[in-house]
């Protein structure tokens, strides 16, 4: 699967943009600030209907517009496929495949991409919510189900909080909370463990042997390595009747996989409080490979994959056994601030962006 072209219309930064990619390495080339990262992010958002950086509709419209357009033709097994996303300020977001209008979820089904960047650090560093759009974002990509179960348990707990905050007899609400919850913290251990193997085994060959440990820890009590969905339903509806008089004083919901958490341990520390920002970042990107592994093998079709300034506080060591993972890619999108590694370079297509502008280095 690789993107053949994009225009882009009042995206961010990006005013009015026409371009060609080759099918191998796509190499952008910029200062700092000028309109590199909301390029992949334009990519991102035309494949999969959203932004990887979790931002909203309104705030990708340039600030001078009323609306952003992305149109793109990708190829997949000898075919091609074209794809539209537009969103008008107060309106609802439109999204086209072959000029047939569909709803968001169906990207996910057709499409497969891996982002990488700095605001990753946020998954190892940052706060849950961070983790969490991480395990939202990837597992929505792997598995049919659980894309929607996320959107029905959100419409749930919506409800659920209104009811909180009226004063109002929440209880009503949580046979359906448990029901999708359930099927959802099971999918995310599930992906987790297989997540774990794959992304230990990237980091000890990026960091010459250092240790990653992964390790999810829902907010509903189950035990360690529970996997059926009876037993964590039935934890979760106990444990939403122990909690029932705390959600009432608190007026909003306390138990669930809104509030999971994962840890990760670096070297034996925990990664939030003791890692260093080049931990973060091997930890951060050897994730997004186990990623890239984990949606390869399941849809059959490599992901396409966005590297924004991933070179970034990496020595060269680390910096040169990346790189060997990268040509695994069958398209990569990478933007830069300074030369990377040569062995990218030789079959790359170079761009050149400044100010939202954009044009093919000779």
């Amino acid at each position: 699967m690789f993107v053949k072209s994009l225009t882009v219309t009042d995206f961010r930064n990006l005013h009015a943009l026409e371009l060609q990619f080759g099918s191998s390495v796509n190499v952008f080339f910029g200062r700092n600030g000028s309109g590199k990262t909301n390029l992949l992010e334009a990519i991102f958002t035309l494949c999969l209907g959203r932004s990887q950086r979790g931002a909203p509709d309104g705030v990708l419209i340039n600030i001078d517009a009323e609306y952003y357009r992305l149109k793109g033709v990708l190829g997949s097994n000898g075919d091609e496929i074209e794809l539209a996303v537009a969103y008008q300020k107060g309106g609802r977001k439109k999204i086209s495949l072959n000029s047939v209008p569909i709803r968001a979820a169906e990207l996910y089904e057709q499409m497969s991409l891996v982002a990488a960047g700095p605001e990753d650090s946020e998954i190892l560093s940052g706060p849950p919510s961070a983790r969490r759009l991480f395990l939202d974002l990837y597992l929505s990509q792997l598995s049919q189900t659980y894309l929607a179960d996320l959107s029905d348990y959100q419409k749930a707990l919506t409800q659920k909080n209104a009811a909180l905050r009226r004063e109002m007899d929440p209880t009503p609400f949580n046979p359906l909370l448990v029901s999708i919850g359930s099927k959802i913290m099971t999918e995310r251990a599930s992906f987790l463990e297989r997540l774990a193997n794959e992304a230990t085994r990237f980091y000890g060959e990026v960091s010459d042997g250092e240790t990653l440990r992964v390790q999810y820890l829902p907010r509903v009590p189950v035990e360690a390595g529970e996997s059926d969905v009876g037993a964590v339903a039935e934890a979760f509806a106990n444990a939403l009747e122990r909690i029932a008089p705390r959600e009432e004083a608190a007026q909003t919901s306390l138990v669930g996989p809104h509030r999971d958490e994962v840890q990760f341990d670096i070297g034996g520390l925990p990664a939030r409080t003791h890692g260093s920002q080049g931990q973060w970042r091997s930890a951060a990107i050897s994730l997004k490979l186990a990623v890239y592994e984990l949606l390869k093998e399941k849809r059959k079709v490599a992901p396409i994959m966005l590297l924004d300034e991933i070179f970034a506080e990496l020595d060269n060591e680390r910096a040169g056994r990346l790189v060997e993972r990268f040509f695994e890619a069958d398209q990569l999108f990478l933007t830069t601030a300074v030369t990377p590694p040569e062995s990218l370079l030789g079959n790359a297509r170079r761009f050149r962006i400044d100010r939202g502008e954009v044009v093919e280095a000779v």
